[in-house]
């Protein structure tokens, strides 16, 4: 039994893909996952499963989603020993000047086949650092004034992608270590 955690895209954003989390897990619970538990209500989900292969686990989650609400719903889903290589890989940390609630991570679904120049004009003050198929942003401006949002790094990189704040991101690291 491996414990995961699932990345739902888009669920519960701006009156979208509106689902309760309660009625989430007991979705999940139903489709064969166990211990289902959630944060916060933006489609953050651990789980226990038996089953090793990542695919299937996708499947299982944007199956069950698909048949009892009829949307899909980009999903992602991190080990523990991937959720580590996050926060251990983050640039930002090292810096004497940094303020937490300015570093946001973006998880890719694959990594880019390429990575293009982003220029200056969209980043008004804000930096970024690629790292295979994460992101880490440090939005100087806030989440609300950045251009680099999921559709700018999908649209760019041709891979889907969802993001968390660094706060979410370690909270995720606490649901998969207990």
């Amino acid at each position: 039994m491996q414990t995961y955690i699932a990345l739902l895209r888009g669920i519960n954003v701006s009156g979208q893909k509106l689902i309760k989390m309660k009625d989430l897990v007991l979705l999940l619970e139903k489709a064969g996952l166990q211990e289902v538990r959630n944060y916060i209500q933006s489609g953050n989900i651990a789980f226990q499963s038996k089953e090793p292969r990542i695919p299937v686990l996708v499947d299982t989650i944007q199956g069950a989603i698909k048949k009892k609400y009829g949307f899909d719903v980009p999903t992602q889903i991190l080990t523990a020993t991937k959720l580590q290589e996050v926060v251990n890989g983050n640039p930002y940390l090292s810096r004497p000047d940094v303020e937490l609630p300015k570093i946001y991570v973006v998880f890719l679904e694959t990594i880019p086949e390429a990575i293009p120049e982003i220029e200056e004009r969209f980043l008004n003050g804000d930096e970024y650092d690629i790292q295979g198929d994460i992101i880490y942003l440090y939005l100087n401006n806030g989440a609300g004034k950045s251009k680099l949002s999921n559709n700018f790094w999908e649209s760019r990189l041709k891979v889907n992608a969802t993001s968390r704040n660094w706060r979410t991101t370690l909270k995720l690291k606490e649901m998969i270590e207990g």
